[in-house]
């Protein structure tokens, strides 16, 4: 065994799937939402309203249009 195969890294080997964007994406966005309704003068369920409809629509793309298979990508 080489030195570069005892030491290589096991990040470079990590491969990120749509569905890791999607589970990344949904709390971001709500969090961009909320600090967006405390920084801007905008009332408090407009951010949240608005960062809830961008989650449904992640989520909504996630499941209908691209739906999980069975398949490994």
């Amino acid at each position: 065994m080489s030195i570069q195969e005892k030491f290589q890294s096991r990040i470079a080997r990590w491969s990120i799937s749509y569905y890791d964007i999607v589970l990344f994406a949904l709390p971001v966005v709500l969090l961009v939402g909320a600090v967006a309704e405390v920084l801007l003068p905008v009332p408090s369920h407009a951010g949240i309203t608005a960062a809830g409809i961008v989650s449904a629509l992640v989520l909504g793309d996630a499941m209908f249009n691209r739906p999980p298979s069975g398949r490994s990508v």
